[in-house]
């Protein structure tokens, strides 16, 4: 599907039946499939969804070299985390657990035959736990501090405050700790093409080694999106907001 397409104007199912993998973007803005026989921009004005946004990131997912920094860069801090959050939810209700359930499925037919599937699944429950504690970080302390950033233009924090709130370093922190979870579910991809290779059951794993695919390509949107847009963005107010208080300081 050409991003061309992809309009304000044009059927959310339309859209979707075009390309199914675009079920998944529309779902985490929260519009329901009984609308879905709606334009895009009477949609998200019934669910008081962004209309901008969400038509954004159906061209990102459909079109893997497309990325739209430029439109991104416009729109509120606050919409891009909404964003990111429901992306967090998406993934936690479920990505993960689908790729669960495919792997238990596995287990189910040839674990008594084939113990490295066991092998596979403790892998697997390692890197949902490498992704959870990721989220938890983003969601415990970088958002809250980036948005407290954002809202310190509207309702100025006092010098102290500031002061106390720039010391926590929380983006220098988390772009210091900060890893890939696309980068570790490409190696578990990996490891079961050449698993696949080497036994006799591999047509049955091609809907998981599917759905590892689709789920890494989204986290490259995701993180993508985190990298170039949040961080870059979030710094500049950070670095403008330490320039003030230094300003303050030496006139005082």
């Amino acid at each position: 599907m050409s991003v061309q397409t992809i309009t304000k104007d044009r059927i959310i199912l339309d859209i979707v039946q075009d390309n199914p993998l675009l079920a998944s973007v529309v779902d985490r803005f929260g519009i329901p499939f009984s609308k879905w026989t709606l334009s895009l921009e009477k949609a998200c004005e019934m669910d008081h969804a962004n209309m901008s946004l969400l038509l954004e990131m159906l061209k990102a997912f459909a079109d893997n070299n497309y990325f739209p920094k430029a439109e991104l860069e416009k729109m509120p801090l606050e919409n891009i985390i909404e964003y990111l959050i429901k992306t967090h939810i998406y993934y936690i209700k479920s990505r993960l657990p689908r790729i669960e359930q495919f792997i238990d499925i596995l287990i189910d037919h040839y674990g008594r035959f084939d113990m490295h599937l066991y092998l596979l699944k403790e892998y697997f429950e390692d890197y949902k736990r490498d992704m959870l504690a990721h989220i938890c970080i983003e969601e415990r302390d970088l958002f809250p501090y980036v948005l407290k950033l954002v809202r310190n233009k509207e309702v100025a924090l006092n010098p102290i405050e500031l002061y106390n709130l720039l010391e926590q370093n929380a983006i220098t922190r988390f772009v210091n700790e900060h890893f890939h979870v696309e980068d570790e579910l490409g190696e578990i991809r990996r490891r079961l093409n050449n698993y696949s290779e080497a036994h006799n059951h591999k047509v049955q794993i091609t809907t998981l080694f599917y759905e590892l695919r689709l789920f890494e390509i989204d986290l490259l949107t995701h993180g993508k999106v985190e990298d170039e847009i949040l961080i870059p963005r979030a710094r500049e107010i950070e670095d403008s907001l330490k320039r003030n208080l230094l300003r303050k300081a030496m006139l005082s």
